[in-house]
């Protein structure tokens, strides 16, 4: 069960729209899209917002240097990889009914291709810290 130290993390995948360049759509995000949210996030108390960009050239050559051993894995080719820690579940509602979160939308369904989106909420247990650190093992 979580206590009051709990983060969780939601994940949002995106891919654009077919008539951007996945350069264009990443500016977009970054100079069109989030100035508009980032005072929801902040108003609602999200610990953080990173954007994990996957540019094809990268996965391609992932994909290539992995699939040798890996068979069987399927490889993600989305344009970005949306990571929010929150400090509870209900943040993700009090973002999407924010008065002002359909303005930080206005533009989504002109670069977003929303059919495509895949989204995850879950809790983080960290084991292996960025000081070397190991927890959460047991003994």
């Amino acid at each position: 069960m979580a206590d009051s130290s709990t983060q969780w993390k939601l994940t949002v995948t995106h891919y654009r729209r077919p008539e951007h360049t996945h350069e264009d759509f990443m500016k977009w995000m970054v100079e069109g899209h989030l100035p508009l949210a980032i005072p929801v996030f902040k108003r609602h108390g999200v610990i953080q917002y990173s954007l994990f960009e996957t540019p094809a050239a990268l996965n391609n050559a992932v994909k290539e240097e992995m699939s040798k051993n890996r068979t069987g894995w399927s490889y993600a080719d989305f344009d970005c990889f949306i990571e929010y820690i929150l400090p509870s579940p209900e943040t993700v509602k009090a973002i999407t009914t924010d008065p002002d979160w359909p303005t930080a939308l206005k533009d989504e369904a002109k670069w977003v291709d929303t059919s495509k989106a895949l989204v995850s909420l879950g809790q983080i247990t960290p084991y292996l810290l960025s000081t070397g650190e190991v927890v959460n093992m047991g003994k």
